[in-house]
């Protein structure tokens, strides 16, 4: 298999796309596979640059800088001539498929060159653009001009049902096969909770569709009416400043802590130390951060999101009913009086996790995926896999 990566960790910033490196490494652990990373990358007002980093995981980088807008016409055909020198270059030929992960921009051109290389083509993808259908007019130019990775057949693995939903429905066709496979998921295990008073936790990159005043609203009438709570803030991005400001002039000033840009390790230590998890997104088409607060044995509070309730079910969860201040208070004022009674079990809430985001079920799911695609036959052999 030759993996090909548009968005990857890199110098430029080790958190982009670490979702997609990390679904490509098991991936390998099952099926052999190269990795290419091609990508323009936005370079305003600079002279065109180009560069071979060696990425994690031994990722091949082909980057090049460019003075193109985000989205732009430029950006999607620069990106196509540079994807079709990088399979040139690889021998595209030798792998048994050629498997994307995102399909934009490196797809949009797909039919001027698929047939040069005569390899089958597997699109996996992680994307909530698909389900505001990029926020263009239906019927639009621009809109068909984007449904063109998704015109030509090819099988799609997105990480829940909702995502494969929102293709169908984005891509207007339903004539494509079709496969769930889940996101990695850090798998951390329970830490015995023996704080007095609970810790409740979030972490995100903070931006509109984050949807977090609502949430600090509602924590606030919370703490105003006498519940007792640590609030940790994680994360970053344009909304974060609002959010400081808010917390300062309320009642949570004096019991939230707001941690900056964490790390793996940071956030799995933060997670062994907190009580109850807090989403507030509008929508999600996985998010590996509830998954793996799961995986912690921490139990999760936010709106109902379909992609979150085919793996959290009641049992792991206080669903928030509405997204205003009015339901967050309430259901902060639930979850805090089941943790006084001693009503979730982190242990519980962790196997759980553990049995729908092993590893080694995520492994056989692929291998079994590759086989109904018809890519590796049923005696393909299977890479030494790690204890």
């Amino acid at each position: 298999m030759l993996h090909i990566a548009n968005w990857y960790p890199g110098p430029w910033d080790n958190v982009e796309g670490n979702f997609v490196r990390d679904q490509i490494a098991l991936f390998r652990e099952e099926l052999p596979g190269d990795v290419v990373v091609v990508q323009v990358r936005p370079a305003r007002g600079q002279w065109p640059r180009f560069e071979r980093p060696v990425l994690d995981g031994g990722a091949r980088g082909y980057i090049l800088h460019a003075p193109v807008r985000p989205g732009s016409k430029p950006l999607e055909w620069l990106s196509t001539l540079l994807l079709v020198l990088v399979l040139l270059r690889e021998r595209a030929w030798r792998f048994r498929a050629l498997h994307f992960h995102i399909a934009y921009p490196l797809l949009i051109h797909s039919r001027f060159w698929r047939k040069l290389f005569r390899r089958p083509l597997v699109i996996s993808e992680h994307w909530s653009a698909y389900h505001y259908k990029f926020h263009l007019p239906r019927g639009s130019r621009a809109l068909k001009h984007m449904q063109r990775p998704f015109q030509q057949g090819d099988p799609v693995l997105a990480v829940s049902n909702a995502l494969l939903q929102d293709i169908r429905e984005f891509s207007e066709r339903d004539d494509f096969s079709g496969f769930v496979l889940p996101n990695v998921v850090p798998l951390h295990g329970a830490a015995q909770s023996t704080r007095e008073v609970p810790t409740l936790f979030a972490v995100n990159r903070w931006v509109a569709v984050k949807n977090p005043m609502p949430m600090l609203e509602g924590m606030h009438r919370a703490a105003e009416s006498g519940i007792a709570f640590n609030l940790v803030v994680g994360g970053y991005g344009e909304l974060i400043e609002d959010m400081k400001a808010f917390v300062a002039e309320s009642a949570l000033r004096d019991r939230t802590c707001f941690t900056g840009k964490m790390t793996k390790p940071e956030i799995a230590t933060q997670l062994a130390a907190s009580d109850g998890y807090l989403y507030s997104s509008d929508y999600e088409t996985f998010s590996i951060a509830c998954a793996e607060a799961l995986g912690a044995g921490v139990p999760l509070i936010g709106p109902h999101i379909p992609a979150i309730a085919e793996y959290a079910g009641p049992q792991d969860r206080v669903e928030v009913a509405a997204r205003t201040p009015e339901a967050w208070a309430k259901a902060i004022e639930e979850f805090i009086a089941m943790w006084i009674d001693g009503n979730w079990d982190r242990r519980v809430i962790a196997h759980r996790a553990q049995a729908r985001f092993s590893p080694s079920g995520l492994r056989d799911s692929y291998r079994t995926t590759m086989e109904e695609i018809g890519v590796i036959g049923s005696h393909t052999l299977i890479n030494d896999r790690p204890e």
